[in-house]
């Protein structure tokens, strides 16, 4: 009898710490697109709980969940949402798992608005390489993009889709797609190869073009513009081109041979 009542004193403590060591913050949305965001918050925990969870939706009722990752970390976690309303506020917020005996604890309120329905889309832009070469999606998409090109065709010509409206803005976010329909792809968001090969745009479709120290600037035929992946990895042409591409630098890099010239394309309308 002394052992029963012993561990049941053991385990209550247990629940206990559980629910009074656990704290959840809801952190800003990222990453946001017009259809998909994720989801931040942070996880300040003695112990790992699974099952935490993100409510999101139009209204504070939510109405949609969804489990974060990485699980029972003491740390940030994320989720990702798609599916979303364009031009849409949503509220979200970062709880434990409902379940009993789990933390009811949950973090505040917070909102997002998914970008605009109308996005500006120039039609037929090309991309020249400081060595005059021409980006091109080979066989015009569902391939990689290679840098090697000598004239404008149909594969060398491209669908910029500016995701916010209005004017071309440095700064602005952009999708870039074929005239077959396929988008350009951030492998892994960034530090990895650069494809064509997608069929629909998310956030490793998803690329900033900036006119280097001029933010907020309006981008015009002939000017030398950058490509930024979502995770801040810009595009290059390999050799200033020839070659193939990548997206592995982190910074507009500048040497003797390419003065700050392999990650800069002249966008030709």
């Amino acid at each position: 009898m002394i052992t029963s009542k012993l561990l049941f004193v053991v385990l209550l403590g247990t629940a206990s710490i559980a629910h009074a060591g656990t704290q959840y913050t809801t952190q800003p949305a990222s990453n946001i697109t017009t259809t998909t965001a994720q989801l931040n918050g942070y996880s300040a925990s003695t112990i790992g709980l699974s099952g935490e969870i993100i409510d999101y939706g139009e209204t504070t009722n939510y109405g949609f969940s969804v489990l974060v990752t990485p699980a029972g970390v003491n740390g940030p976690v994320s989720a990702q949402v798609a599916n979303l309303e364009c031009g849409t506020q949503y509220h979200f917020r970062f709880h434990g798992d409902p379940k009993p005996p789990r933390s009811t604890l949950q973090g505040e309120d917070l909102t997002f608005t998914t970008l605009p329905c109308n996005p500006t889309i120039l039609n037929n832009i090309s991309l020249e390489t400081g060595g005059q070469y021409y980006l091109v999606a080979e066989n015009n998409g569902g391939d990689t993009v290679n840098a090697n090109r000598l004239a404008i065709g149909p594969w060398e010509q491209f669908n910029l889709i500016d995701i916010n409206g209005g004017d071309l803005l440095s700064g602005d976010e952009i999708h870039i797609q074929t005239t077959s329909g396929y988008y350009f792809v951030a492998e892994q968001g960034g530090g990895a190869a650069l494809n064509a090969n997608r069929t629909a745009a998310s956030i490793w479709e998803t690329f900033t073009i900036e006119l280097p120290n001029n933010p907020g600037a309006l981008i015009q035929n002939g000017d030398n513009i950058a490509l930024k992946s979502i995770n801040g990895y810009y595009v290059q042409a390999v050799n200033n081109g020839g070659f193939g591409t990548n997206v592995l630098p982190t910074v507009i890099g500048c040497n003797a041979m390419y003065p700050c010239s392999l990650e800069m394309f002249k966008i030709i309308f």
